[in-house]
């Protein structure tokens, strides 16, 4: 089975979600569709990137990556910034709730592109 260039994960149980993209032309279609315009074209120097946006206290994030440490690299990107965007420290409860976060995107992730 080919393995997906693009899958949508929700932030539960955070209000929002997250776009998940695998190659350069998948990313530039869906920050247009998520933003309305073409991004940086400096973006294709780096190897992963992530943004995100808000409407009305539900974020919105895109992330571009390849390969596992590039995909775990980006999703803690999107949960530091998740969390700074609730109030939350990452490094409460010996950082149990970015941990297990963390973990549960990495396998919804791997999860849904191999369609399983």
């Amino acid at each position: 089975m080919a393995k997906k260039n693009k899958i949508e994960l929700s932030l539960r149980p955070y209000p929002g979600s997250l776009t998940f993209t695998f190659t350069r032309s998948e990313y530039h279609k869906a920050y247009k569709k998520m933003f309305g315009c073409a991004d940086d074209p400096n973006s294709n120097v780096a190897v992963g990137r992530f943004c995100g946006a808000s409407t009305n206290g539900v974020w919105h994030f895109l992330v571009r990556a390849k390969d596992h440490e590039t995909i775990a690299h980006e999703i803690a990107h999107v949960i530091l910034e998740l969390f700074s965007n609730c109030g939350i420290d990452p490094r409460d409860s010996s950082g149990e709730p970015f941990c297990y976060m963390l973990s549960q995107l990495i396998l919804d992730v791997n999860t849904k592109r191999r369609g399983s």
